[in-house]
């Protein structure tokens, strides 16, 4: 072959290689950008987000695996060396070797085995995410773009609720509370914004066009909306990675008159977004604490702050369910079940995650795993930080880049719970693949790989969750369907307790408020009189989770409703003791007056107060200890503790007050009718000093001058017990009625007679015929 020919081979082969690369670079930044729009997915009758996000990314990684198993050009070899060699790899892998493990000591399986599908579609969305990636880590710059267009469709969607504040139809903090995007809520939307801040910071710098502009917008709004919600650790994340950006961009860089520019068009947007929005909090009304300064905000952060004491509850719980279960761990997926007992907080409100990933996988996985989780990321760290430390040269700007991710990333997983939520995971799936694709350069030499088996098992771990997440999806329509009949409270609602049952939630089999889905069953059947199955799905869902109580309280409705007392007297303390913290449960306690059991009351009442110290649950209990003929002595007693217990608080001081009168009612009548009426008008006397506008003491000074024959003397007291309303039997005006007869005023007695008999009075009738007919 001649020269030539070999030359026009050559530059023929090429030619060729580079349309194929530039094929696949359009194809890798395809499924990257599909991956990416699961910020904007539709809740579509979903309970939660995270459901259909999980199963469209399942869907996904199947098909980029199939994509990739039959054009293997987009995968090389040398990944699978990389992998091998990987200690994040490898530690990652037994990660998830033990958290599946852990099932076998979960009390509920199926929130385990639904966890653990969740992790699967993470780490498969990793591995695309690196395959992808691989040897076009040139593409970042393409995507710091795409990043910064969704930051700004994400957070200007979230900003037009401001419009309401601006028209005066809402508070500035009743927008903030229900600003959640399409993410769950305000925090998680933070912390879905703030992981693409390092992405525009990198573009700002790198582009000199107009792309530039764009991503100022996108730095400007996304920051905006996070001083908006004011989330502590999005606020904390947001600070750290704009310092180390800076401390990274000006070590490669130095202190010349281009990067301080560059330095501007990051700092000037972050300045009028905090100045925008510090605007916004000093013209809205005080009193709220997200509706207040960002530097408040921050001045927040300490052991004492309300959140702060939740999240040292949670760990605190954490702690002892480790201590309980150090190797095993409670199981994947079961802290909303097994934590319940370590917090028991008033009304059921239940905490569904730890707040901190580390502990939550220690606590559901054993010590050891969690251990091997925090390895990853202390090696994360150790890796990116010598590889931002080595670079000395402004051509390596991505390199800081999987560093930012990271700081984002462990802060938010230090305080929340980023770890089944698939927009944050997007972040941990970037900084994973960028942590392992560090040739920021494209290498020729490498040869892609025929089809692998890798692949092909890659492809089976992507198929496996789909059973898992699809019925996932399923299942929260069906708590959507049942939190809109609102059959808590309603007779009957759209779905039924045949509906429920039939659609098996299986995955998972309690709701995101850690209820069962075999409990509304009961409830439903409950509504529809069924009352055979509706016991049998009540017992059903007490092995699901035994911790709230709640099944048992619907059995004690039942067992009344059927007119069963001895039942319901049992299902109401059995659901009590379960969960004391509830108001409704203590309210039931009405059931054990009926007994006159006032040492159960007692002993109900304070459990429950260690628990929520309500002062109107002391006022119900008094109420109970007086139908329950509870000893004169022992109430004045409770009277007193509660006086102590709370000692500013009007609820208790009015009943204490209303008890302290109704005891000196009954003894003057005690002693009239002995005949000791000036001791008896003494009794009344000391009751009308406690408090003078008591209707029932003046009702009894009118009787008490009634009966001596004192009709001018009781005329005054009958009028002011009728000044406030309370008196409804018309005992008060016929008595009145007859003094204003015995003193000559007919017209004032017969009025008075009119009132008694349209309130049924049984004398007033006679009255009626006897003196005004």
């Amino acid at each position: 072959m001649k020269k030539q020919d070999i030359r026009s081979a050559k530059k023929h082969t090429v030619d060729s290689n580079h349309k194929d690369s530039n094929y696949y670079d359009f194809i890798a930044t395809f499924f990257l950008v599909a991956y990416l729009l699961i910020d904007f997915m539709p809740y579509a009758h979903r309970m939660e987000i995270i459901k259909p996000q999980f199963l469209y990314l399942t869907v996904l990684n199947i098909g980029v695996g199939l994509y990739v198993y039959f054009n293997p050009a987009l995968f090389s070899n040398s990944l699978l060396t990389i992998f091998k060699k990987s200690y994040i790899f490898k530690a990652y892998l037994l990660f998830i070797f033990l958290a599946a493990l852990s099932i076998f000591s979960a009390r509920n399986t199926s929130l385990s085995i639904n966890a653990i599908a969740e992790i699967a579609v993470i780490f498969c969305m990793f591995i695309n995410f690196t395959i992808l990636l691989y040897n076009r880590m040139h593409l970042v710059y393409k995507l710091t773009f795409i990043v910064g267009i969704c930051a700004i469709i994400q957070a200007a969607d979230s900003l037009l609720d401001l419009k309401e504040f601006f028209s005066g139809d809402k508070t500035l903090a009743e927008i903030i509370v229900t600003i959640k995007g399409n993410t769950g809520n305000m925090n998680i939307l933070a912390a879905s914004v703030v992981t693409k801040i390092p992405f525009v910071l990198i573009g700002i710098t790198y582009f000199s066009n107009w792309k530039k502009w764009i991503l100022i917008l996108a730095l400007l709004l996304g920051t905006t909306l996070i001083f908006l919600l004011n989330p502590r650790s999005a606020l904390l994340s947001l600070i750290a990675i704009v310092i180390v950006y800076f401390i990274y961009y000006f070590k490669t860089n130095s202190l010349k008159k281009t990067s301080l520019i560059n330095a501007t068009y990051i700092i000037l947007p972050i300045i009028i977004s905090l100045i925008t929005v510090n605007i916004l909090f000093s013209n809205s009304k005080k009193g709220d604490l997200r509706a207040s300064s960002t530097i408040e905000r921050l001045q927040q952060i300490n052991i004492t702050d309300k959140s702060a004491n939740v999240r040292l509850m949670f760990w605190k719980t954490a702690l002892n369910l480790i201590k309980d279960n150090p190797l095993s761990g409670i199981g994947l997926g079961n802290w909303r079940i097994e934590s319940i007992p370590f917090e028991v907080r008033k009304d059921r409100v239940v905490s569904l995650n730890t707040h901190n990933d580390f502990l939550e996988v220690t606590t559901e996985t054993g010590i050891l795993n969690g251990l091997i989780y925090l390895s990853i990321f202390i090696t994360l760290l150790s890796i990116n930080v010598k590889r931002t430390l080595q670079i000395k040269s402004k051509e390596n700007l991505v390199v800081i880049l999987p560093l930012l991710l990271l700081i984002v990333y462990g802060t938010d997983a230090l305080f929340n719970f980023p770890l089944y939520r698939p927009t944050v995971q997007l972040c941990f799936c970037f900084l994973m693949a960028f942590t392992f694709v560090d040739n920021f350069k494209r290498d020729e030499n490498i040869l892609p790989s025929k089809k692998s088996k890798f692949i092909g098992l890659l492809i089976l771990i992507a198929i496996i969750p789909l059973y898992v997440t699809y019925y996932a999806d399923q299942t929260s329509q069906l708590e959507y369907k049942i939190k809109s009949d609102n059959i808590d409270f309603n007779a009957a609602g759209k779905v039924n307790g045949d509906e429920v049952v039939n659609q098996k939630p299986l995955f998972p089999n309690v709701f995101n408020t850690s209820e069962s889905f075999e409990e509304y069953a009961g409830i439903y059947y409950l509504r529809e009189k069924k009352y055979d199955l509706a016991m049998k799905h009540f017992d059903i869902a007490n092995t699901i989770n035994p911790h709230l109580g709640r099944p048992n309280f619907y059995k004690y409705l039942m067992a009344a409703e059927r007119g069963m007392p001895d039942s319901a007297y049992y299902y109401v303390k059995s659901s009590f003791y379960t969960y004391p913290a509830s108001t409704t449960l203590f309210n039931a306690l009405i059931e054990a007056q009926k007994y006159a059991d006032t040492t159960e009351i007692l002993k109900m009442y304070k459990l429950n107060y260690k628990y929520q110290k309500d002062p109107l649950a002391w006022s119900k209990t008094v109420t109970i200890l007086q139908g329950a003929n509870y000893s004169s002595a022992n109430l004045n007693q409770f009277l007193k503790q509660g006086m102590l217990d709370f000692p500013n608080d009007s609820t208790v001081k009015n009943t204490y007050n209303a008890t302290k009168i109704t005891e000196h009612i009954i003894k003057g009548q005690a002693l009239f009718a002995a005949g000791k009426h000036k001791e008896a008008l003494e009794t009344y006397k000391r009751g009308l000093s406690i408090d003078s506008t008591n209707i029932y003491i003046q009702q009894n000074l009118g009787f008490y001058y009634y009966n001596l024959g004192k009709p001018n003397d009781a005329i005054p007291y009958f009028l002011k017990a009728l000044k406030k309303p309370g008196l409804f039997d018309g005992k008060t005006e016929y008595y009145l009625a007859i003094c204003y007869i015995n003193i000559n005023q007919k017209e004032n007695g017969c009025k008075y007679l009119n009132i008694s008999l349209t309130r049924n009075y049984p004398d007033a009738k006679n009255a009626l015929d006897q003196f005004c007919n």
